[in-house]
């Protein structure tokens, strides 16, 4: 069995998508510490004038010491609003916005309190849409040494859900024991992910985006393109 493990990123990327759709197990890596100014609680989307970030602005100051699953949501849903009227303008027009307006409306309605739920729902929906068949599992949910960093801890993962295989992006060959891996007898594989050209609203094409991205543009065909 292959398996990816990856951070509950907010609103990600085609290429987070392509990696979980090339494995049976995605380990939503919520034990994280969480990173200031990374794509945990930011990303972008499309707009006339090429891309913008929607940030989502975290509570606690302290939060790069903490895990992801520990990071509160501010108690304010002004943030939400404002994200959501972002992506309403910047999307509207889109061909196939209104096949998906209503579910993504909802999850920017619903009074979540953290940021691991909030990105976990949007990364569930868009998972459905794209229809792949891997199975979600929490790091949270795991009996882990969270003693244990970087690759050991990957390893520690890997045991727990008896996976033979290990899909990594291709950044991964700067950081990880590719020695432990071979010693553990875990197979680990890089992903080779090279994003596909479609037709976006404005002009010109930014790659990259927010998956939603993809969704509102070709609808349907996104299935075949991640």
């Amino acid at each position: 069995m292959k398996a990816c493990i990856h951070q509950p990123n907010y609103l990600p990327y085609i290429g987070f998508f392509n990696k979980i759709k090339n494995t049976e197990v995605y380990v939503l890596f919520d034990i994280a510490q969480y990173e200031k100014n990374k794509f945990c609680n930011r990303n972008q989307i499309r707009t006339e004038n090429g891309s913008m970030y929607l940030t989502i602005p975290v509570l606690s100051k302290d939060c790069y010491l903490k895990r992801m699953c520990d990071v509160k949501l501010p108690p304010n849903s002004k943030w939400m609003k404002k994200h959501w009227k972002a992506i309403e303008a910047n999307y509207a027009k889109s061909e196939y916005f209104d096949s998906y307006k209503d579910p993504i409306e909802k999850l920017y309605q619903t009074n979540f309190t953290s940021l691991v739920d909030f990105n976990e729902e949007i990364i569930k929906f868009l998972i459905n849409e794209f229809c792949l068949e891997s199975t979600i599992i929490k790091s949270t949910d795991l009996n882990l040494d969270q003693n244990l960093k970087s690759t050991d801890l990957l390893i520690n993962i890997l045991k727990e859900i008896n996976a033979a295989s290990y899909l990594s992006g291709s950044s991964g060959k700067n950081y990880l024991n590719e020695l432990t891996f071979k010693k553990e007898g875990i197979k680990l594989e890089y992903q080779h992910f090279t994003h596909p050209v479609y037709k976006q609203r404005f002009n010109g094409f930014v790659e990259n985006m927010a998956a939603f991205d993809l969704l509102f543009n070709i609808g349907e065909k996104s299935k075949q393109m991640i």
